[in-house]
């Protein structure tokens, strides 16, 4: 049904600038998929995800080419001595038939080309009109008529662009589907026609990944922490080579893309090479709904900057429980296991796989925690699995994907 050629390239040229968060030039990463001329009206496609174990994804963008040519073939169905649309009279008597041998049509033809992905659609519209093409009744010659092949995409240059959406995270695939729909119809000569569209497209998608390495993290900020209390969000991490002049910017996020700053800590006056503790409160918002994300940038007296892991909170309803999150993901041999709040009992921490098997389990208490951990003593194979934590008292239950390299 479809020939499709793959090729990965590494670093190849950019349709669009894109910059990662600190304004670090980003990578390009990108998967090329050529069609071969088909008539086939639905195709799917499947590039490969971004694995996020490289860096961070700052942005997708999809780059078509695709042509297209369609062929539409008409005919008059009405038969001789029955106007094209007419309807016998109520108590009509059969008489002579109404001579006609011919029907004047004007047609329309509107076909949509589309692409889509995640956060992604490109859709290439055309329209054109036939006419009036005068056909004779059905079954005579001149009953018919052709037109095309007309180009159906004029411009077979498409661009559209995301985030970085999750759905392209990990190490499988995201599927993309392209399709045609629309038809043919007419604007005078009523609707005795039948009609016969054969459309061929072919042409190339152009996924690109922009991306950044892991902003430096590791000098100067450790055991960085994010959690509610109170009412609030409480961050917590640990200074490791403070001197004059650093300061401590806390900065927050909606979509793990756009950040802004909403306070500052400066260091402290420690001694050089010890280590200092600081801590900010964040007074949660009307506004803040769904996830935010938190992150510290540490910068000195040269401007030079540095910026922790990103903390992520659910922000719920109150009948809803809190959530976690995991890190590193995917994961080797350990996972690191974050609440956004408080726990405190006897939790049961269970691997699961796609089909609800229990892969590896472990038990564990809590008091008054944010942060836990699970070693996998058997490694499972490559793949999707969820982590499932249970709370033995009340059997309330958190859940998470985890990619498994």
């Amino acid at each position: 049904m479809l020939c499709a050629c793959f090729c990965f390239f590494n670093q190849s040229f950019l349709y669009a600038q894109c910059l990662c968060s600190g304004g670090i030039p980003a990578t390009a990463i990108d998967q090329t998929i050529s069609i071969s001329a088909t008539k086939t009206s639905t195709l799917n496609f499947n590039f490969q995800q971004f694995d996020p174990s490289i860096g961070t994804l700052s942005c997708v963008s999809l780059h078509d080419t695709i042509v297209g040519t369609s062929v539409t073939g008409v005919r008059n169905t009405s038969a001789r001595g029955v106007p094209a649309g007419w309807v016998a009279p109520p108590a009509y008597v059969p008489g002579p038939p109404i001579p006609e041998d011919s029907t004047a049509f004007l047609f329309q033809l509107t076909l949509n080309n589309k692409v889509t992905g995640p956060g992604i659609s490109i859709s290439h519209v055309f329209t054109t009109t036939y006419g009036y093409d005068t056909l004779a009744y059905y079954g005579v010659p001149g009953d018919s008529a052709t037109h095309g092949p007309d180009n159906i995409i004029t411009n077979p240059n498409g661009f559209a662009s995301t985030g970085g959406n999750a759905a392209y995270l990990g190490v499988g695939t995201v599927n993309f589907t392209y399709t045609i729909n629309g038809g043919l119809i007419t604007l005078d000569g009523g609707s005795n026609f039948n009609e016969s569209i054969t459309t061929v497209i072919g042409g190339i998608l152009h996924l690109t990944y922009y991306w950044c390495a892991t902003t430096p993290l590791g000098v100067g900020i450790s055991n960085f922490s994010a959690f509610k209390q109170n009412g609030n969000v409480l961050l917590q991490w640990l200074g490791t080579t403070d001197q004059k002049d650093i300061t401590y910017a806390i900065e927050y996020s909606k979509d793990n893309e756009h950040w802004q700053t909403t306070g500052t800590v400066p260091a402290g006056s420690a001694p050089a090479g010890t280590v200092a503790q600081y801590q900010y409160q964040y007074h949660i918002a009307p506004t803040d709904l769904g996830q935010i994300y938190f992150r510290i940038r540490r910068t000195d007296a040269e401007g030079n900057f540095v910026y922790s892991i990103i903390k992520m909170i659910n922000f719920q309803q109150a009948d809803q429980l809190p959530g976690i999150q995991i890190y590193p993901n995917p994961v080797n041999n350990h996972i690191a296991i974050q609440f956004d709040e408080q726990q405190t009992g006897y939790y049961s921490l269970e691997l699961v796989n796609t089909v609800g098997q229990v892969i590896e389990k472990k038990q564990v208490q809590l008091s008054g925690n944010t942060m836990t951990g699970m070693d996998l003593v058997k490694k499972p194979s490559q793949g999707i699995y969820f982590l499932r934590v249970v709370n033995q008292a009340n059997n309330r239950q958190f859940l998470v994907k985890v990619l498994v390299n």
